[in-house]
């Protein structure tokens, strides 16, 4: 029970900021509770974690999410822009789902590379200054304040935040950086990237954590509650601060902080 409340804490926070939620809950999982899972388990642990955070942003975003279902039912009659929103969305989550499992096949049939600690803690901290300099380049590039998607734009979108699935790529960060590389404003790009989340995790659980459900108890509920919770005080608290930080310093001091740990003590 305590190991799922400390989980779901992890999730939550760790979602919405570009430090790879998945990659968190593998390091607490690998250096904290480890059970002998492989990391194929533990990335599906970890996706079946993002309900909470995905209830987060749909209790957060709401007004804006019935806006998304109405423009879909009623698509015939929206605005061109709302129509464009919404393609991005459903193609960015479309191609993000396909890349994605097919990279988790990837991890999962070479996971023997990870089985040892140390290397797991080190490409973890690896690919998340892969994440970092994804963030420094988008801030880097000049914003033009786009707010209107093409379909080129929803392809990269969908393929950078496919890459998450890599333990270490930050799908938050992957995607604000791709937004950002594009040319879309910072606020923007934060927001959108944490309403394409909620259809890639839905779709993650039902193809790949479908016995999860039939076998739900009260350890899953409090993991997705603990997740729920922190990951709505994450949303509000990023979206007040993000003008204000540089997000590539900050992955990339967390990974040399990973990095470290992991030399001195492991």
């Amino acid at each position: 029970m305590f190991e799922s409340f400390i989980l779901g804490a992890v999730q939550g926070v760790a979602e919405w900021l570009p430090i790879s939620s998945e990659a968190m809950i593998i390091l607490v999982k690998n250096n904290f509770f480890f059970d002998g899972a492989g990391v194929g388990e533990h990335i599906r642990e970890a996706i079946f974690l993002h309900l909470g955070t995905l209830l987060a942003a749909v209790i957060y975003f709401w007004p804006k999410i019935k806006v998304l279902i109405r423009s879909l039912f009623n698509y015939r009659y929206e605005s061109t822009t709302s129509k464009k929103y919404l393609q991005f969305i459903i193609v960015a989550s479309a191609v993000s789902g396909l890349v994605g499992m097919g990279l988790i096949w990837v991890v999962e049939h070479y996971e023997s590379f990870f089985a040892n600690q140390r290397s797991l803690n080190f490409f973890v901290a690896a690919f998340l200054l892969i994440t970092a300099l994804l963030l420094f380049l988008s801030e880097r590039t000049k914003k033009v304040a786009k707010t209107d998607p093409t379909t080129k734009d929803s392809l990269v979108t969908g393929i950078f935040q496919g890459f998450a699935a890599i333990p270490g790529i930050s799908r938050s960060g992957s995607t604000i950086a791709s937004m950002g590389l594009l040319g879309f404003d910072k606020v923007w790009a934060l927001e959108t990237s944490f309403i394409l989340s909620i259809p890639l995790v839905l779709g993650a659980n039902i193809v790949l954590n479908s016995g999860e459900f039939l076998a739900f108890n009260v350890t899953h509920l409090v993991a997705i509650l603990s997740s729920c919770v922190f990951g709505y005080l994450t949303i509000a608290a990023l979206l007040n601060i993000v003008k204000k930080i540089r997000f590539s310093y900050f992955v990339a001091v967390f990974s040399l902080i990973i990095f470290m740990v992991t030399i001195l003590f492991i």
